[in-house]
């Protein structure tokens, strides 16, 4: 079935979860129950071939990950949260991002993520990854690019 492409250019990007393994520290699961959520949006575009001394650790990730010549970080929100407990994260356009931490065990931690552009749900999906980790979703379009968001947990 074909889908329909809003924007409509041809090859338009969709949306694309890619996780990435960094160097972790154990952490013992007692403190587990509680999460920094850190989530950062970032614009790639083929204007220019500046990069945002922000996105410093992980710009040669983005580079070699997505093909885009410049990235721009937007904006970046923290919230602590909660087993059981839901943070809102307000991004470009009308979007925003919902995330519920799930239970795990030791250095795990599962989020329940929700992205939504106004009343329409973009995405809803579950992210495993360890205590320290980081996961990339792409594919929003964003102005001539596309807005890739930076999502990590400690």
């Amino acid at each position: 079935m074909p889908r329909h492409n809003p924007g409509g250019r041809a090859g338009a990007p969709t949306l694309i979860i890619l996780l990435l393994l960094l160097p972790l520290v154990a952490v013992p699961s007692e403190a587990a129950d509680t999460v920094a959520v850190d989530v950062g949006a970032v614009y790639a575009s083929n204007e220019g071939t500046s990069v945002d001394p922000a996105l410093g650790t992980i710009r040669g990730k983005l580079q070699s990950m997505f093909n885009y010549t410049s990235y721009r970080m937007l904006d970046r929100k923290r919230r602590s949260l909660s087993v059981g407990e839901t943070g809102e994260f307000e991004l470009p356009d009308r979007r925003s991002m919902r995330a519920t931490l799930l239970p795990a065990r030791g250095d795990k931690v599962r989020l329940s993520i929700s992205l939504s552009e106004g009343p329409r749900n973009l995405l809803t999906t579950t992210l495993g990854l360890r205590r320290g980790g980081m996961v990339l979703v792409g594919g929003p379009p964003h102005q001539s690019g596309v807005l890739i968001l930076v999502i990590s947990a400690e």
